[in-house]
């Protein structure tokens, strides 16, 4: 190899030496790399190639593809393993060329990105959430002032309209924080913080703030004494989520609110008898922006999302049942994080 980018075809025999040497230093870059010979076959694969493209193996290198320059667009390229998973990679490539400027092989160097586009996804999502959670309370306020400009202000319900906007502004205050610490413990700049939560008032007072339909029953079923030690804003954003979305599709019959202690934490259970959630739709309810084939509701498939990254920040475990008679039940375990503690 006489310099950078050039190889010397009249020093063909010194091949292996010359092989030896890059293999000892490109196994040490932190990037996948890979270099092909004339033939298009890779010749040297270091480590992180091997790993990235589901060869282990020390001495499985022909078994690697190289990447072919159609199937890189931007810079960046899909690649399916053999176990079915996925990856995004930055790739560059470059031709090897001898003195006489022939091409005599390639460079291929490829970083996995699949973390940072799952991360970049995520706080795009996460702004898209916080701005529809904060829809619904804003609009509520915004409607009740209207009336009251409109002149409700010098009449006898004026107290029920700014009643209604001291509620949907305590909602919105505690579903600002709820975003606030959901994002920090998302992104691991803060850790939720704990305080003792009595688990009876809060869900009679999600109960409170429930309108269910004409003919739905709303029951609490929990210890008086039952409390956690948990963070609130994020325990109270999942239920009232979950809560909602009953009342929203139950026309009749109950919504049960419902805690018991579990294994050192606590079961917190919402149930409705509503039409139900169809099982094929059970992996994908919890998704962002899902919405299922018969949901005619103007939401965005959202609320679920949200009880499920809470839960999650809570390193708590979220499940979805249907009762052979219908309905729906949606059960959060809080193990890890939260501890029992008996009210006098």
């Amino acid at each position: 190899m006489n310099e950078p980018g050039h190889w010397d075809t009249a020093h063909e025999e010194e091949l292996p030496t010359e092989r030896a040497r890059l293999a000892a230093v490109v196994e040490q870059i932190p990037a996948g790399l890979m270099i092909l010979g004339s033939d298009g076959r890779v010749v040297i694969a270091n480590a992180v190639a091997r790993r990235l493209l589901g060869d282990g193996g020390v001495d499985g290198i022909e078994r690697l593809s190289p990447f072919p320059s159609e199937a890189v667009e931007d810079g960046r390229a899909e690649v399916v393993r053999d176990d079915g998973s996925h990856l995004l990679l930055d790739v560059w490539m470059a031709p090897i060329v001898d003195v006489n400027e022939r091409q005599v092989g390639a460079v291929q160097l490829f970083q996995d990105v699949s973390v940072r586009k799952t991360q970049e996804r995520a706080e795009r999502d996460f702004v898209t959430n916080a701005a529809h959670q904060l829809q619904s309370p804003l609009a509520g306020i915004i409607s009740a002032v209207e009336v009251l400009q409109a002149g409700a202000k010098d009449r006898p319900e004026r107290d029920t309209f700014l009643g209604h906007i001291e509620q949907e502004a305590n909602r919105l205050a505690r579903l600002t924080r709820a975003l606030l610490i959901l994002a920090r413990a998302q992104t691991g700049v803060e850790t939720p913080k704990d305080e003792v939560v009595a688990l009876e008032p809060l869900l009679t007072e999600i109960r409170a703030g429930l309108r269910p339909a004409p003919d739905v029953r709303i029951e609490v079923d929990c210890p008086p004494e039952l409390a956690l030690v948990t963070n609130r804003e994020l325990v109270e954003q999942a239920l009232l989520n979950l809560a909602e979305n009953s009342a929203k599709y139950t026309s009749k019959g109950r919504i049960t609110l419902a805690a018991r202690p579990l294994d050192g934490g606590a079961e917190i259970v919402v149930a409705d008898t509503g039409p139900g959630i169809p099982r094929l739709e059970h992996g994908h309810v919890m998704e962002r922006f899902y919405r299922g084939e018969n949901d005619g509701s103007d939401g965005f498939g959202l609320g679920l999302a949200i009880v499920r990254s809470a839960i999650e920040a809570l390193d708590g475990k979220l499940d979805l049942d249907e009762p052979e008679g219908g309905g729906t039940v949606v059960r959060i375990r809080l193990h890890q994080t939260a501890n029992v503690v008996t009210i006098a």
